[in-house]
Parts: structure tokens; C-alpha cells; sequence
């Protein structure tokens, strides 16, 4: 029997604070921060193949997987009231958390908690709804698996398991395309996950006991510690999806400061951009940017925002960058998901989420 002070011990390391301040679930270029700061946030994203869009909504109740048919065979948008969202699962309790959908495979993966509502294990199901959801994470209670975020191709999905020794968190990475599981960073101490580059080799991790950040090669397990800009407090360390430049995020005073080096360099280069959260589409084509409560969705080529409505909160680019998904508060304290066409600037709106 496990005790309920190890039990405790755990779910404190598990939601330990990432440090980050935005609530997108769809992050493809760092960690998700813990489930208490994204509960009950909107979680929306594409198919791969940019036909469907998968959401989560719970009628304010009971968070469950709903999909629309969004485009046709030859990409025209088609989403709108002849194509209405259907349920993908009817769960009563314990609803889905997160989820994404598999590269190259009609399946999602999504994350729930066990009948003992304080663990969660990760399902995969057919992106329809039919079949029995398998449980890629079997194992006793006092074990939980958390779903933190995936590569940018859809390939691989980060999660975190206690499964080896219950008062640590290793980082694990699922194939979509094998099917199996690796521990890419059995950890000794408290280190959490921040980032992964663009190649699968290098993870960014943070000791919050310490605040020291560290780049791990996940193929040769070396852990270099990184001499950060300034002792000012890290908000967020992520990859540049394009040059693959370590960035990383300081408060100082009122203002972030944001910084980035080469991964072999130590010379850290100042940006004019004081963002207080960021984050990129799939191919670093886009930045996603918050400043207090405000969204921004910047083309880094021409540096020119998107026409998003003042208010609307980015969730998820396709693939091909050519659509965006955003939610729009309501005053009934629902979201509004809209489907935004880039080449075409005009939005949809797909459904109500409560």
C-alpha cells in the first residue's frame, strides 16, 4: 500500500510551477504548465491532415473530446452549421485533460484521471470515437502520467511518469509512429522539463529548488548548466524553432527581458521584444506572443500581426500554417472557437465551450 504521505510527496513534485505564464495548450515548442493553472482553459487543435478540428468542452461539467469537420478533400474550408461538431467520448466523470492527435494515424492520445481521481493515465482512441480506449500507461495507484507537450512534426509526445520511483518524475517520450515508450531523462533529483529542440536531442531542464537551468543531451546524458543573462527571475526557456537558439525570458521589475544564444555559445544577445509569454507555430513561421492580457500572432518573416480580433486568444496553427484556431471570452464566462483562414482573413465560428 502506498502512504498517503508519498502520495502527497508526488502530487506536489508533479504540479510543481513551471514558471510559465501562458495558458495555450497546444505548445509545441515547450512544456505545458502544471494542470492546476491550465484547468478549465480552451484546447483546441487540427488533425494532421487539416480536415477535422478536435476541442475539448465539458458543458461546464465533465471536459469531453468533440470534433468538426472543418475542410474538404481539396482543403476548402467547409466548417459551419451543415457540418455541426459531434462527441468523440461521454464520459460522466473524470473528464479528458489533454490530448493530441496522432502524425500519420486517425488516433488521439488524450490524458485522464484513474477511478481514484488523483492519478492520470494516457489513453489512445480512434479520432472517431469507436473502439475501447487502450491504456498506453497501465500501473497501481500512486502512479500518474502527465502529458506535457510534443514535438512539432506530431511525431513524439512528452510526458512525465513516477512510474520507477514514486517521489521522482521521469521524462518519457511515445513514438506515434513505433508505438512505444523511452525514457529520455531518468531523473535524479527535481528537475522539471521546460523544452525540447527541434531535433529530439536536447531537453532544457530546471531545478525550481535552485532555479539552475541545464541543456541535457538526451543521446550522450550529459547535463551542461547554463549561466543565465542576469539573477533575475526565469519565466520561461524555450528552442527557436529556427535557429535553434536557446531563449529564455527574466523578469525584471514590470518588464520581461528576453535573451538568446547559440547552444554552444555563451554570449547572450538582448531582443527589443518584451513579450511576457511566446511561443511558435509548428515551423517557427509564427510567434505567438502575450503582453498582460493581450494575444498576438506575428509573421516573423514580415513582421506583421494577423487581423485577430483584439480579444482572441490563439490556440493552434495546422500544419501548414494556413489555419488558426482562437477562443473569444463570452460574458456567460464560455469561450467562443473560431477557424481562422490566414490567406483568406476570415474567421468561423465552430462551437461554444464551457
Amino acid at each position: 500500500m502506498i502512504k498517503s504521505g508519498t502520495i502527497l510527496s508526488v502530487l506536489t513534485l508533479l504540479f510543481v510551477h513551471l514558471l510559465f505564464a501562458g495558458t495555450v495548450h497546444a505548445q509545441l515548442w515547450h512544456a505545458l504548465p502544471t494542470i492546476s493553472e491550465t484547468a478549465n482553459k480552451p484546447d483546441a487543435q487540427f488533425s494532421n491532415d487539416e480536415k477535422k478540428v478536435f476541442y475539448l468542452t465539458g458543458n461546464g461539467k465533465v471536459e469531453n473530446l468533440w470534433s468538426a469537420v472543418v475542410a474538404d478533400k481539396w482543403g476548402r474550408i467547409i466548417a459551419g452549421p451543415k457540418n455541426p461538431p459531434i462527441p468523440i467520448t461521454k464520459f460522466i466523470d473524470h473528464g479528458v485533460v489533454r490530448f493530441f492527435h496522432l502524425l500519420g494515424s486517425p488516433e488521439i492520445l488524450y490524458m485522464r484521471a484513474t477511478d481514484n481521481g488523483k492519478d492520470y493515465h494516457i489513453y489512445q482512441i480512434a479520432d472517431d470515437g469507436s473502439g475501447t480506449p487502450q491504456d498506453l500507461t497501465p500501473g497501481p495507484d500512486g502512479v500518474t502520467n502527465i502529458i506535457i507537450g510534443a514535438s512539432y512534426n506530431g511525431r513524439y509526445v512528452y510526458y512525465t511518469s513516477n512510474k520507477v520511483n514514486r517521489d521522482k518524475v521521469d521524462v518519457y517520450r511515445y513514438d506515434t509512429q513505433q508505438y512505444t515508450s523511452e525514457d529520455v531523462f531518468p531523473n535524479d533529483k527535481d528537475f522539471v522539463a521546460l523544452a525540447w529542440s527541434r531535433d529530439q536531442t536536447k531537453l532544457l531542464l530546471q531545478r525550481p529548488s535552485t532555479g539552475q537551468l541545464f541543456l541535457y543531451d538526451m543521446e550522450t546524458t550529459e547535463r551542461d548548466p547554463i549561466t543565465l543573462p542576469s539573477a533575475d527571475p526565469l519565466t520561461e526557456a524555450l528552442f527557436d524553432p529556427t535557429s535553434q537558439n536557446i531563449v529564455v525570458l527574466q523578469k525584471h521589475g514590470d518588464a520581461t527581458i528576453e535573451n538568446e544564444r547559440a547552444i554552444n555559445a555563451s554570449q547572450w544577445t538582448a531582443s527589443n521584444e518584451h513579450a511576457d509569454w511566446i511561443d511558435y507555430s509548428p515551423s517557427g513561421k509564427y510567434q505567438i506572443s502575450r503582453m498582460g492580457t493581450t494575444w498576438q500572432v506575428m509573421d516573423m518573416s514580415s513582421h506583421r500581426p494577423l487581423a485577430l480580433p483584439a480579444t482572441a486568444h490563439p490556440l493552434a496553427f495546422a500544419s501548414k500554417e494556413t489555419m488558426l484556431l482562437y477562443a473569444i471570452p463570452s460574458p456567460n464566462a464560455t469561450e467562443q472557437l473560431y477557424l481562422y483562414s490566414i490567406p483568406l482573413k476570415s474567421e468561423t465560428l465552430l462551437s461554444t465551450l464551457q
